[in-house]
């Protein structure tokens, strides 16, 4: 998947929300059948076809092992994905398996729709635990990822080359992302990075370089106005010297390909995640692209593995341990593990993942090569942030379109900003 921006997910977080009208009576014990009883589970998640294909082989192989057990399938695209789900839910219909998105976990869980996992449920032994945690709520397990990432600059390399600018890499800082900008912006003609103050996901990256956290251990905001300010001052001060993509560009930009500056080759750089190295990338792109690190001036990264999507079981099902077989065969098995390769992210199996890692060629072996390299300084996981966490998103990215727009400045906006995260989060 690519970056999680918050044009792209509107319509899913409008989605979510609906689920704030669905009482706890979603939820109601369930037992499994007995064990002489054919049982049939539904298993939902977005993605595209090829990720379908390859998820219709591994169930193949799961039916041939279990007999007695028959995984249907639907999928969809992000977006449509969470907009089905609310219905499916409000109507008591959710499916048994469920793709869950990092962001979703609490709100779904809090609402009593995911089942917690017994310790015994699953194998992840060979997970790290800092990337459990971000499926865990006070210290319950209501989602598991199924891959991981970390966040990362995606750049052109010979931009900066023909630039006669130093590429990105280990050790750079945020001044030297604005010197480097200014002389590839100035030597290409294109912008040298798209446009990242809008992005809460990099501005978080910001702040735990400055030892501060996106939300509290209390579902709090974890930053001040303060914070906002200096973010969109920096990052709009670099849209003023022409160094990031300008106004009206960044403002269409939603997290698809159709409308990212880098593949449009506008830019020549954009920060995202590392999965977004994909085998289709360099053809999408029209260019071969690299993975850098996050400048820091602190000394800390400030990225952590995320899981890039979960995997959860309904507190409808009626065949939780059947479920929980399905889950755990599909993430831990070898042959399956090989099979789905880096369709969902790097498996968050690490036995799995270096397997995987070891066979892989072209762009994703160079999104696997950069994980490992930064794996040592990648903090943990935080905790799911709390309900309303959507709407915060949203406000980011709406309420920063004023700054580059001139109709406010980031002062005022940065202000606006923290007066409807607050109303959000205590609604």
């Amino acid at each position: 998947m690519l970056s999680t921006r918050p044009g792209r997910r509107r319509a899913a977080m409008a989605a979510v929300a609906a689920l704030l009208t669905v009482t706890a009576a979603c939820g109601g014990d369930s037992t499994s059948g007995g064990e002489d009883e054919d049982v049939t589970l539904h298993f939902t998640w977005w993605g595209n076809a090829d990720r379908a294909e390859l998820t219709e082989q591994a169930i193949d192989l799961f039916e041939e092992e279990h007999p007695g057990i028959t995984i249907e399938t639907s999928f969809s695209e992000f977006d449509a994905y969470w907009e089905r789900m609310a219905t499916q839910i409000a109507g008591g219909s959710a499916p048994d398996i469920l793709q869950m998105d990092y962001r979703y976990v609490r709100e779904y869980a809090e609402r009593n729709v995911l089942r917690e996992f017994g310790d015994d449920d699953v194998d992840t032994s060979a997970m790290a635990p800092g990337l459990l945690s971000a499926g865990e709520i006070d210290g319950v397990s209501y989602a598991i990822p199924m891959s991981q990432n970390t966040q990362a600059l995606l750049y052109d390399p010979a931009a900066w080359a023909a630039a006669g600018e130093q590429a990105p890499g280990p050790d750079w800082t945020w001044a030297d992302l604005e010197a480097g900008g200014r002389v590839v912006a100035e030597a290409t003609g294109i912008s040298a990075i798209s446009d990242f103050g809008q992005i809460e996901d990099w501005f978080e990256v910001w702040l735990r370089q400055r030892g501060k956290t996106l939300y509290t251990d209390d579902g709090e905001l974890g930053y001040t106005a303060e914070d906002v300010a200096e973010y969109w001052t920096f990052t709009n001060g670099l849209r003023e010297a022409g160094i990031v993509t300008p106004a009206d560009e960044t403002a269409t930009m939603d997290g698809s390909q159709a409308n990212s500056p880098l593949a449009k080759q506008t830019s020549a750089a954009e920060f995202n995640y590392d999965s977004g190295l994909t085998a289709e990338s360099w053809e999408i792109y029209g260019r071969e692209l690299a993975l850098a690190p996050f400048p820091s001036d602190s000394g800390e990264l400030g990225q952590y593995a995320k899981p890039s999507m979960l995997i959860c079981i309904s507190q409808r099902s009626e065949h939780p341990e059947e479920a929980a077989q399905f889950i755990d065969f599909l993430l831990n098995d070898p042959e399956v593990g090989e099979l789905l390769g880096t369709s969902r992210g790097m498996p968050a199996n690490a036995d799995i993942r270096e397997a995987v890692g070891g066979a892989l060629t072209g762009p994703p072996q160079l999104a696997f090569e950069f994980e490992q390299a930064v794996l040592p300084e990648l903090a943990d996981a935080p905790p799911p942030p709390p309900r309303g966490a959507g709407s915060v998103k949203a406000a980011f990215q709406r309420i920063y379109d004023d700054v580059i727009f001139g109709s406010t400045t980031p002062e005022e906006a940065a202000e606006r900003f923290m007066s409807e995260a607050e109303q959000a989060l205590a609604q």
